[in-house]
């Protein structure tokens, strides 16, 4: 396969131009000729087919869903290094792909569990290049942002400019802290913008405009809510106006509808915090769809237990 290399980077893109469920993976070569490491495994096969002919020591993990981690359980002889919040939520599934759901308590054995948690923002050699993994909270709780200082390269992985928009519709996504790392994205020294997902490579000079675009989307969102609410639009029809996606799509897969679900409820919880008088509205929208407000905001504190922290293997620098 021929990848775009910047030194000993490769870039990997996922299958369908990594479009989700589907995303792109660095794999770091050891500049002495050594094992490699791998940031991200959710390629997709024929991508998997080809990282298995590598020789991978380890696969550090940005967040724990399933379009950065599918590929993990292939790699059992891989030790996987996760963030300290999503540490519990891998070694779950886990445990679900070994038993099925059977309760087994032996999920450290299962393939493509996490044996380290590793640090935020301290430099990590991997492989001989150093790379600093940045807390990027907002798409989920544990995001991260691999930062490769040496060959000026920023994995902003799901900050990911498409013209769909901003992802953060999770239990431990956050509106605000999505935005707020998405700015803190255009203070570090990088020259490479590389996302998870479709657009790919963007340099410096083009990214803080492309990042703009892909933020306004936010408030675009949140002014269609507005409006409709504005015009008497009920707690019940407020999902069929074309907020997050097209009522038209909503047929096309359950996860679709769960995510303007969830979407619309961080928006309101959001105008909540602003000052808009919405508490009644938002309460009845929540019933309305089955959502417990408790849990459209739900967020754990890091895991930090027994060899689960960064060890010997993990060599910082």
């Amino acid at each position: 396969m021929n990848y775009e290399k910047i030194g000993p980077v490769e870039i990997v893109p996922g299958e369908s131009q990594s479009r989700s469920p589907f995303s792109t993976s660095l794999l770091i070569r050891d500049k002495s000729g050594g094992e490699s490491t791998l940031i991200d495994c959710g390629g997709g096969p024929s991508v998997f087919a080809y990282l298995q002919q590598q020789s991978i020591r380890q696969i550090f993990l940005t967040h724990f869903h399933p379009d950065h981690t599918s590929g993990t359980p292939l790699f059992d002889q891989t030790q996987i290094l996760i963030n300290p919040y999503d540490y519990t939520r891998l070694l779950q599934f886990a445990e679900m792909r070994k038993t099925g759901g059977s309760g087994s308590t032996d999920a450290r054995k299962a393939a493509g569990t996490p044996q380290l948690i590793y640090p935020y923002e301290q430099e990590i050699n991997m492989s001989g290049t150093t790379v600093i993994m940045l807390h990027a909270p907002g798409h989920s709780e544990g995001f991260c942002c691999p930062y490769i200082p040496e060959h000026g390269i920023l994995m902003i992985g799901d900050i990911d400019l498409t013209s769909f928009g901003p992802w953060y519709f999770g239990p431990d996504s956050d509106i605000d802290q999505f935005i707020a790392s998405a700015r803190m994205t255009l203070e570090v020294d990088a020259k490479y913008f590389l996302t998870s997902h479709q657009k790919g490579m963007v340099l410096r000079e083009e990214y803080p405009r492309k990042l703009e675009q892909y933020l306004e989307i936010i408030e675009r969102r949140e002014e269609r809510i507005k409006q409709a609410i504005k015009k008497g639009c009920s707690p019940e029809e407020l999902i069929l106006q074309d907020v997050i996606y097209f009522r038209k799509d909503h047929g096309q897969a359950a996860f679709i509808v769960r995510n303007e679900q969830m979407g619309i409820a961080k928006h309101l919880k959001r105008m909540i915090r602003k000052g808009e008088p919405l508490g009644d509205y938002f309460l009845e929208y929540a019933m309305a769809h089955k959502l417990n407000p408790e849990h459209v905001d739900q967020f754990t504190r890091p895991a930090f237990v027994g060899a689960a922290k960064a060890g010997s293997e993990t060599k910082m620098n």
